[in-house]
């Protein structure tokens, strides 16, 4: 079950770019924190961010590099930390394969690797906590689940 909502300590925003049923994926690198993991480009909010969108745009460009076109299928509201303190928004963000095809990431030093995974098999690699939230039935799966089916729909 996702952690219950607490008082807003940290807040920040990601994308999960998605195509045709895979997910692109970030393994960290250079960094105190879930090293080792495959996560989404994204980070806290700062003072100049007008948006949690512009925030999830500004650090995908600051860790990836230009960012392709796409469509934004959803937006799932993710709640960490042993309060509920941490809160993150993940925007579902749509390629096309064409655009896909054509990109590769420019990764800063935040990361070593990009890599894509079918949504079904992302259990298969070690994930940082929020992308682990976002597939597990018992977190935000539904909601992933309704933005992908949103990307399928004619």
């Amino acid at each position: 079950m996702a952690p219950v909502p607490g008082p807003v300590e940290k807040q920040g925003a990601g994308l999960l770019f998605v195509c045709e049923g895979d997910a692109l994926v970030l393994l960290r690198a250079n960094t105190k924190h879930n090293l080792g993991t495959w996560g989404l480009p994204g980070g806290n909010q700062e003072a100049g961010d007008p948006s949690l969108f512009d925030t999830a745009r500004r650090e995908a460009t600051e860790e990836m590099g230009a960012l392709p076109p796409f469509k934004v299928l959803g937006e799932i509201k993710t709640v960490r930390g042993k309060r509920g303190q941490k809160h993150y928004s993940v925007f579902v963000a749509d390629l096309a394969r064409k655009q896909r095809d054509a990109w590769a990431p420019a990764l800063n030093s935040e990361h070593s690797q990009w890599l894509w995974v079918p949504v079904a098999n992302l259990s298969s690699v070690p994930l940082h906590p929020v992308v682990d939230l976002l597939i597990r039935p018992e977190g935000y799966q539904p909601a992933l689940l309704a933005c992908l089916k949103a990307a399928a729909a004619p």
